[in-house]
């Protein structure tokens, strides 16, 4: 067991979360229970804005969230949320992450860059996108997704208005039993606020469902060398692999 006077040399960890997000920190105190220290900070707060207005501005708060943790020296950080770069291409997404990193002194990735990452790592390339955002996005998503040199063979929807935080664990699995799974290498569950740990511990080995916490933790845990605890191994086995 961890002696707790060890916590301080732990690597730590920085979440960037929006600010209703109900989903990101839990998940992800699960999924690196040991190994690191996680710390959140919360993009601002945009009333009387609509999700698509949202979207486009958030770009904008990321690089004073990174800035917020102050002199907290965090060894990597993950932007902790993917519908604003679903409008961009995958080159431009790269390059903000670099230049987010550029400007942190230290490993910055977007999840949507975590989640190719986590795909091309596991070589899959026809995915299923399991979606729950309203058409609009989930059309930015396909297109970022093809654009990004994976084959979109289904579109699984949980719902047609943009409920993400809102899902239970029983609408998840029951979208989920609408997959087709021939053919596919992999099901990406976009949405840093749709809760999915209990859907994917549920199922465990067979096609990789791939969530975007799921692969924020990985790309946590691959750039600062965490090894994957056992909800992690259970949840994400073809991921954990990868780690060691």
């Amino acid at each position: 067991m961890l002696d707790l006077a060890d916590l301080a040399s732990l690597p730590a960890l920085g979440l960037l979360v929006p600010p209703a997000n109900p989903t990101v920190e839990p998940e992800m105190a699960r999924l690196i229970p040991t190994g690191a220290r996680l710390f959140a900070t919360r993009l601002p707060v945009m009333p009387d804005t609509t999700l698509e207005e949202r979207n486009r501005a958030y770009i904008a708060s990321y690089e004073p969230a990174l800035k917020s943790f102050g002199t907290l020296k965090l060894a990597a950080a993950t932007v902790a949320l993917t519908g604003p770069s679903y409008r961009l291409k995958a080159h431009e997404d790269d390059a903000l992450s670099a230049r987010l990193s550029e400007g942190a002194g230290f490993p910055v990735m977007t999840a949507s860059g975590a989640i190719r990452a986590a795909l091309n790592a596991l070589g899959a390339r026809r995915i299923c996108l399991f979606s729950p955002y309203p058409a609009w996005l989930t059309d930015e998503a396909a297109g970022y997704w093809a654009g990004s040199g994976q084959e979109v063979a289904q579109i699984v929807k949980v719902s047609e208005t943009f409920r993400a935080y809102e899902l239970t664990t029983a609408e998840v699995e029951e979208a989920l039993s609408q997959v087709r799974t021939d053919g596919i290498d992999a099901i990406v569950m976009s949405g840093t606020g749709m809760i999915t740990l209990p859907a994917l511990a549920a199922r465990g080995e067979g096609v990789p469902l791939l969530s975007s916490n799921i692969c924020c933790a990985w790309w946590l845990m691959k750039t600062t060398g965490v090894k994957p605890g056992e909800l992690f191994r259970h949840a994400a086995p073809q991921l954990a692999a990868t780690l060691g």
